[in-house]
């Protein structure tokens, strides 16, 4: 009888999970925890301005677990949300990458992804992060695994936290374009693209319209310097060129959704500010495991063993990965 879990998959959680409260210390230490209170007040009372005031989940979750918490501490209710979704967004990473690769591949992207976050934590530390990075990498790995059905509720629930969101509709109709009927294609599109909007459309109505605590127009702010563009190259490096590199070798469920990148990058240079690199954490379900096409070719699951030679004796039978 195979036992449920093995003590390499119970060591690989235990890491990640291990991480994640690695990264809520790292946040602990940068976030402006004097701020938090008043912060949190406004989102939950309804009286922040906007967009933060349109992404109220994060608030909301916090908010009951510092019912729970020893002194009803607001700041170690932040803290654990953060370390545990942390944690479980590595888990999920690494079933992700998990499609394509065998196990050590797959621990070194979700542990490529762990060693990246604490550089996103410079300049503005935002709270909905975290959950936004766990919507995007279950959306990638729904897709992968062929659970289409689940975008829903992650577009749903995803909402509720990040209008960013907004990209999963457009990544669906790029991941089954000609791959299921153009009827199937049409009414997922639609329907996640409904639910997208009837959520955020509901935000805005509930909350009304509210004055933007920062410049909507950032594009020559961010033109204006060279430190921008360095931190967005620095966030995933060579990765970068390596994952246009596999657009030929890559899954077409991955290389399509590289058509994703350039809109998504002019956007933010457009409304955001760039260095704020964290916005682009989304595109690391695309950018690590195609890059990791390139550098661990052999870790591909189901790949060719490297050729040895001819061999005398008799032959041993490699084990199974």
């Amino acid at each position: 009888m195979r036992r449920p879990f093995t003590i390499q998959q119970v060591g690989l959680v235990l890491i990640y999970l291990g991480l994640g409260v690695v990264s809520a210390l790292v946040w602990a230490r940068v976030a402006d925890l004097a701020r938090l209170p008043s912060w949190h007040a406004e989102m939950v009372g309804g009286y922040a301005p906007a967009p933060n005031q349109y992404r109220p989940l994060t608030p909301w979750i916090a908010d009951l677990l510092r019912h729970i918490m020893p002194r009803g501490s607001l700041v170690g209710a932040y803290f654990t949300l953060r370390a545990l979704v942390v944690g479980v967004t590595l888990v999920f990473f690494h079933r992700y990458a998990r499609v394509w690769f065998v196990r050590p591949a797959a621990a070194a992207a979700a542990l490529c992804l762990a060693a990246i976050l604490p550089f996103t934590y410079f300049k503005v530390v935002q709270e909905s992060d975290p959950i936004n990075l766990l919507v995007f990498v279950l959306a990638f790995w729904a897709l992968a695994a062929g659970k289409d059905e689940w975008l829903f509720p992650l577009v749903a629930i995803g909402t509720l936290n990040r209008e960013t969101t907004a990209m999963i509709p457009a990544l669906y109709l790029l991941a089954r374009w000609r791959e299921v009927s153009w009827g199937r294609l049409a009414a997922m599109t639609a329907g996640l693209a409904a639910t997208w909007a009837v959520v955020f459309g509901g935000l805005l109505a509930y909350y009304g319209q509210r004055e933007y605590y920062c410049d909507v127009v950032m594009f020559w702010t961010n033109l204006g310097s060279w430190v921008p563009t360095v931190f967005l190259i620095a966030l995933f490096g060579a990765m970068w060129v390596l994952a246009f590199l596999a657009a030929k070798t890559g899954p077409k469920m991955l290389t399509r959704a590289l058509w994703l990148i350039p809109p998504y990058v002019a956007l933010h240079y457009a409304i955001a500010l760039v260095c704020e690199v964290r916005l682009f954490l989304p595109l690391a379900p695309i950018v690590i495991p195609l890059a990791w096409f390139v550098v661990f070719p052999e870790a591909r699951r189901n790949a060719p063993e490297p050729s040895q030679g001819p061999r005398r004796g008799r032959s041993r039978q490699l084990p199974r990965r």
